[in-house]
């Protein structure tokens, strides 16, 4: 069985609606590991060995998060430069890295509508396009990158049986990997 870590990053989890209900339909998984950044780190002093050693004892890795001004939240992104490290994480002389065939995953919650995320729409770009940054980290990292998972509309007042069945679809999905 694959052994999934979840990394959220959300800056107060206790008060979101939306992480906090794909949490909700996977905290009873035996294998899934959930491990909320903030909370462990309130003070941004990302312990980069216990970090990496807790990323060896997975096989999926899901980088969970609000997108926050069109990336991730400014925690993860200093848990990025922590942990992710030339010589671990990557390198550029072609070696495996230590994250090399884990499968990674981004898990996002978005503010803006699906129709607010096109060339026609507010932003103007595409949701996948915003997160091409996680795409190349991935690619950089060698995981073996898995498709994106997406709750749009969370600024929006996301109707509650929506939630309930993204919570469900997240749970399905992060199952598949036992």
């Amino acid at each position: 069985m694959s052994k999934v870590l979840i990394l959220v990053g959300h800056p107060d989890l206790s008060r979101s609606k939306h992480n906090a209900a794909l949490l909700d339909g996977v905290k009873d998984l035996d294998h899934v590991t959930v491990h909320d950044l903030y909370a462990t780190y309130p003070d941004f002093a990302v312990d980069g060995d216990a970090e990496r050693d807790l990323i060896a004892q997975h096989d999926v890795i899901v980088f969970q998060h609000p997108m926050h001004w069109y990336n991730t939240t400014p925690l993860f992104q200093q848990w990025q430069d922590t942990v992710l490290t030339h010589g671990w994480a990557f390198n550029y002389e072609g070696r495996r890295s230590r994250t090399a065939g884990k499968k990674g995953m981004v898990a996002v919650t978005i503010g803006g509508t699906q129709d607010q995320y096109a060339y026609e729409g507010l932003v103007g770009r595409t949701a996948d396009e915003l997160l091409n940054n996680w795409d190349s980290t991935l690619r950089l990292c060698q995981f073996d990158i898995q498709p994106v998972f997406k709750l749009y509309g969370t600024d929006f007042g996301v109707p509650h049986e929506d939630i309930v069945s993204a919570g469900k679809q997240y749970r399905a999905l992060l199952a598949s990997f036992s």
